[in-house]
């Protein structure tokens, strides 16, 4: 049987974006990406480098410092389109002695969702600037079936059993509310900080099904009832030269509760309920922005992710020995390198072209490592080798590009980001009066 996966909420702040799951392991979740990506169609089409310029009212997420260059009142949208390869392991044979997975067959399929992720309010003052926003870090909808899988142990005993088919059904949001203010030490140096509100509503279903009929399920596990807490970002904007520029940003992302249900076939009223968490990993971010000549500008942006957190304490409805059993499913912590530069066209109403490309480091759930005192009574080990051999543990690369028009009050961006597991759609415009 099975212990049960927590979500993951990729996010964070600045270049932390992100997201992450505290965990257990719920088959829905086995292949759950994280998604880093800071607000607004400008930056998107940059690859995401914005740490050091952060110059229009997307800062106030991505680094609170840089709202002290905006010299009149923002506000900012985004809509977002964004396509998610959802990828499962779905039938075959698998040996366990030595852990041969190359018998088992995998499926995929691409979930979109919709959304408006992003809003912001900025204020500016001669010296202190204040904003509040709102900032959609994960939205994902996924529903899928596995076909489950044979296996064996591979030296000769006969021993061996079943992976449940499955269906799944997961359904994950987080969003930040927040408030944050830029304050401008001098005219080299200013600092920001926000205070950020995070927000997790969860609803994911996993039912076992009877290999044998299809119909009828063992058993569902569900992750229910999300909670929010709150966190913190912490920012700097150095002005060294009139064409340089660095920023720093860190974001201390909370834990946030949920709880993990399993019910049986025979009473879905009764069963285990555990009190758990999905931890958000905090991401620290430093970046530069080059400004060659008036109509070049350079960005080069260097996150560290710390997903280790999100596998921190993991926890199992079923009783798992987090040694033994869950060991192999630790994150390790990933750093993002995002490259991107924008031309202006200096006409009546600048035109503005925009590239990038970035580094987004392995971070799906995958087992590592062989299956440790495998037992043909619990079978536990075996299940999870099968169920998280499914996710990339290789690193993705992204291409971005953008465009965006600037009139005297409203400026509007587009962007697009892809990839082989992914791919954005963005278009945002920030309103000045």
């Amino acid at each position: 049987m099975k212990k049960l996966l927590a979500t993951a909420v990729a996010i964070g702040l600045a270049g932390m974006t992100g997201s992450a799951f505290a965990i257990t392991d719920n088959e829905a979740n086995a292949s759950i990406p994280f998604s880093f990506s800071n607000p607004g169609a400008r930056a998107l089409g940059m690859g995401g480098a914005f740490l050091g310029l952060a110059d229009d009212a997307s800062a106030a997420y991505t680094n609170p410092a840089g709202l002290t260059q905006l010299v009149s009142p923002e506000v900012s949208a985004e809509f977002r389109s964004v396509s998610t390869n959802t990828r499962w392991m779905d039938g075959g044979t698998v040996q366990y002695n030595g852990f041969d997975s190359s018998g088992l067959n995998y499926s995929s399929q691409d979930d979109r969702t919709n959304s408006l992720p992003s809003f912001s309010f900025v204020y500016p003052g001669e010296r202190l600037s204040f904003a509040i926003y709102r900032f959609e870090l994960v939205n994902y909808d996924s529903k899928f079936f596995s076909a489950g899988a044979l296996y064996t142990t591979g030296d000769g005993s006969g021993a061996g059993g079943v992976v449940f088919p499955y269906q799944a059904n997961t359904n994950l949001e987080v969003d930040a509310y927040g408030a944050a203010f830029g304050f401008k030490v001098n005219d080299r140096i200013s600092l920001g900080f926000g205070l950020n509100y995070y927000l997790l509503d969860i609803s994911t279903t996993t039912d076992r099904l009877n290999p044998n009929d299809l119909t009828s399920a063992f058993g569902r596990e569900a992750d229910l009832n999300g909670d929010g807490s709150f966190g913190f970002t912490l920012g700097a904007r150095m002005v060294f030269t009139d064409w340089l520029s660095g920023g720093l940003s860190y974001r201390h992302a909370p834990s946030l509760d949920y709880d993990a249900v399993r019910s049986s076939r025979n009473d879905p009223n009764e069963g285990v309920t555990l009190n758990t968490d999905l931890n958000v990993p905090d991401v620290l971010g430093v970046g530069i922005s080059i400004r060659p000549s008036d109509s070049w500008v350079i960005n080069l942006d260097v996150n560290r992710v710390y997903y280790s957190q999100v596998t921190d304490d993991l926890e199992s409805v079923y009783g798992s020995d987090p040694v033994t059993e869950l060991a192999p499913l630790k994150l390790s912590d990933g750093t993002e390198v995002r490259l991107g530069a924008e031309y202006t066209f200096a006409t009546t109403h600048p035109f503005s072209i925009r590239a990038g490309v970035w580094r987004d480091p392995a971070h799906e759930l995958v087992y590592r490592g062989t299956v440790p005192n495998f037992d043909p009574a619990t079978q536990l080990p075996a299940v999870d080798a099968a169920t998280f051999s499914a996710g990339r543990s290789s690193s993705q690369t992204h291409y971005a590009i953008g465009a965006g028009v600037a009139f005297s009050q409203f400026q509007i961006d587009l962007g697009a980001d892809f990839s082989d597991t992914s791919d954005t759609y963005s278009v945002s415009g920030v309103f000045r009066f």
